[in-house]
């Protein structure tokens, strides 16, 4: 018999998703909003949702075979959306009944631009959110059984990687705390006080509640210009022996 329905729950893609045993409440509830709540949800739940399965083992709100990608949509357009599942729910409404989300979509469009401290600081990439608005805007792309980019730069092995976001929803982040220090690292690599900066950067890595990719990019950068001064004066010692 053919099965009709993913073996895996919802929170249980989202777990594999996130790499992680347990999900914050947070997204746990959030999900749970958005995947079992009837109410504003009409066009999108019977294009995920197969409650009418029959004969078949099954979990509660099961997804239909081949949508189980719409758990890994559904974390990123709510995480951009602040994890507000609200905004969320009426994006996917829009685009399951117009197969497009224009209106919805350019409130999610002002609210990224809003969000610079955190993006900042987890590595979010501006070029990637373009690239998830190109495909919420295309016909040809299907929210419910294709993925998304990853608006997250870190791993750049793996393209889908939205594990970052897990500890956002984990514990409160001091954000502008964590942008100040940086700039002050920032500042002193401007005027080449590579070791000063090498020290504050490893002091905010070290009191840094999650890895912040930006303090590997600076350190890279450093590491590359030490690495070039080194190598020119040793052709300079060279030419002079």
């Amino acid at each position: 018999m053919m099965f009709d329905i993913e073996h895996l729950s919802f929170l249980e893609i989202a777990r594999r998703e996130l790499n992680t045993n347990k999900l914050p409440e947070k997204i746990r509830d959030g999900l749970n909003t958005i995947y079992t709540k009837k109410a504003k949800a009409g066009f999108y739940r019977p294009k995920i949702i197969n409650e009418k399965v029959t004969d078949q083992k099954q979990n509660k709100h099961p997804i239909k075979l081949g949508k189980k990608n719409s758990v890994y949509n559904v974390l990123i357009i709510w995480y951009l959306f602040n994890s507000d599942t609200g905004k969320t729910k009426n994006l996917l409404q829009e685009y399951a009944k117009n197969g497009v989300c224009n209106e919805t979509l350019n409130e999610l469009i002002d609210l990224t631009k809003k969000q610079y401290l955190e993006f900042f600081c987890l590595g979010v990439i501006r070029e990637n959110i373009q690239e998830i608005i190109k495909c919420l805007n295309s016909s040809s792309f299907d929210l419910f059984s294709e993925r998304l980019p990853s608006p997250f730069s870190e791993n750049k092995n793996n393209t889908f990687d939205i594990t970052p976001m897990l500890a956002i929803y984990s514990q409160d982040i001091p954000w502008e705390s964590y942008m100040s220090q940086y700039q002050i690292a920032e500042e002193l690599f401007t005027v080449k006080d590579f070791e000063k900066a090498k020290e504050v950067l490893k002091n905010l890595e070290v009191n840094s509640l999650i890895r912040l990719p930006v303090i590997k990019a600076l350190n890279k950068k450093i590491i590359a210009i030490e690495a070039e001064a080194k190598d020119a004066w040793d052709y300079f010692q060279n030419a002079l022996n």
